[in-house]
């Protein structure tokens, strides 16, 4: 599997003219070797040539060289580094390996400056590209294993999710909720991850992006509960949204309604061959069609894998084709500040001739703590 993804790579690389890729520690790493090695004060860079026969190249922490050695089943040719010496002699023989390299992939969104610095000392005439280019298309489209474990994440924050909802009453604190959730997760087997539960009640629910906090639940509250959780270290991201003690009025039937289709039409409109853009203009028309399109803000959906935000962007302007395998959210929402907002977010794979919600939580409107 491993060899499979790494010659996939090392195919992009060379479709978009780039001679290398430079990885740090991370999820790309840890996709490519299975080893989830650590982004610690000690630089860490290993080098991936874009020829199939060349061995990787690995400047790193003699402290990390033993699981290289024991873990990564690649050839590579390691040039560890002492604290008591620093990284400068190991990076200058590993740049000697890497002899003729004229354009470097580097990510973007995760190389450091420390990093940064030994490639520009040590490769100075090299031209940077965004490794992204050859990284994302190949873990885009996950195979069997990972959509099982993305599978099992779903089913834990489901059960977890209707464990908690039994117990909350008016009363109850935001973070009391937020704590109950981690708790139920790991009970129905999740794994601990950093990201904590967003709960937000009453008017705390129109910030997309808001905080769990300590404001006590009120009878007729909306209640929206977004959360995470990994198995296998792929995340599964769910969203439901609720009212707390009494059947709502008609606004919030009539803005949870339009929410409700605008979900449906989103998952309606996956399949291989239609665009990240297609589903995005798909939801989003639902909720334009009622009159609160000025209100929904963010983009319809984001990939998901080992990062909970990864390819693809389900957004306005991107082209990219749908292949079988892509696993993304559709999570449209409506958010009126000083009222309170609604999101209903799935998790949905492509399928050969279509697609498959891996959530099933009930999405109809629901009433809990009476």
């Amino acid at each position: 599997m491993h060899d499979q993804r790494l010659a996939k790579v090392r195919q992009h690389l060379r479709t978009h003219d780039i001679d290398c890729l430079a990885l740090v520690p991370g999820f790309n790493l840890q996709y490519l070797t299975g080893e989830n090695f650590f982004l610690l004060e000690r630089p860490f860079i290993t080098f991936i040539p874009a020829d199939d026969d060349a061995d990787l190249v690995v400047m790193l922490p003699e402290l990390e060289a033993p699981a290289w050695e024991r873990e990564v089943p690649f050839k590579a040719t390691l040039f560890p580094w002492a604290d008591e010496n620093g990284p400068d002699d190991a990076m200058r023989q590993a740049v000697e390996e890497l002899a003729g390299i004229k354009t470097l992939g580097v990510e973007y969104l995760r190389m450091r400056v420390q990093e940064w610095d030994l490639i520009s000392r040590f490769l100075p005439g090299v031209r940077l590209a965004k490794g992204e280019k050859a990284l994302e298309p190949v873990r885009a489209c996950k195979d069997a294993s990972e959509i099982e474990s993305l599978r099992r994440a779903v089913g834990a924050l489901e059960a977890a999710l209707e464990d908690v909802l039994s117990r909350v009453q008016p009363g109850v604190t935001e973070r009391a909720i937020c704590s109950s959730l981690t708790s139920a997760v790991l009970q129905r087997g999740g794994e601990m991850v950093v990201l904590e539960p967003l709960v937000q009640s009453g008017p705390n629910s129109a910030m997309p992006h808001g905080r769990t906090g300590n404001r006590p639940i009120q009878t007729g509250d909306i209640l929206l509960i977004d959360f995470t959780t990994t198995v296998h270290g792929y995340y599964a991201d769910m969203t439901r949204t609720f009212v707390v003690g009494k059947e709502p009025d008609d606004r919030l039937r009539e803005v949870y309604e339009a929410v409700k289709l605008a979900n449906a039409a989103g998952r309606a409109a996956v399949r291989p061959g239609a665009t990240c853009q297609d589903v995005d203009r798909a939801a989003r028309q639902a909720i334009v069609d009622v009159g609160f399109g000025e209100y929904f803000v963010h983009r319809t959906g984001h990939g998901l894998g080992l990062d909970v935000h990864e390819a693809p962007n389900v957004v306005e302007g991107n082209q990219t084709p749908l292949e079988e395998g892509m696993v993304f959210t559709i999570e449209p929402g409506i958010y009126l500040e000083g009222w309170g907002g609604v999101r209903i977010e799935d998790n949905v794979v492509v399928t050969p001739d279509g697609v498959e919600s891996l959530t099933t939580f009930g999405r109809d409107f629901r009433v809990v703590g009476n």
